[in-house]
C-alpha cells in the first residue's frame, strides 16, 4: 500500500471518529435552524471532500496499466453516477 494510499485511508477513519459526536449535536441543535444549517454544511463539505479525493485515487488506480480492475457493468454504472454527483456539487 502507498503512503498516499494510507493517508487516504487515515483521513476516512478520522471523518468517521466525528460522526457520533457530530450526529448528536446535530440532534441537538435541530430547533435552531442556523446552527443545524452550518452543521450540516460543515459535515457535507468534509464528506465531499473525502469522497472527491477518494474518487480521485480510484480514478488513478484504474488508469495504471498494470492495475486491471474487475469492472462489472454494474460497478460502472454506480462509478459513473458517483462521479457525476461530485460534479454536480463542485
Amino acid at each position: 500500500m502507498k503512503a498516499q494510499d494510507r493517508d487516504l485511508l487515515d483521513s476516512v477513519r478520522r471523518l468517521h471518529s466525528t460522526l457520533t459526536q457530530r450526529t448528536v449535536l446535530l440532534t441537538r441543535v435541530q430547533s435552531n435552524v442556523d446552527i443545524f444549517a452550518e452543521g450540516l454544511r460543515d459535515l457535507g463539505h468534509d464528506f465531499h471532500d473525502l469522497g472527491g479525493r477518494i474518487l480521485t485515487r480510484v480514478t488513478e488506480l484504474d488508469a495504471d496499466p498494470d492495475h486491471s480492475p474487475r469492472l462489472t457493468p454494474r460497478r460502472a454504472r454506480t462509478a459513473d453516477r458517483l462521479a457525476e454527483l461530485v460534479a454536480e456539487r463542485s
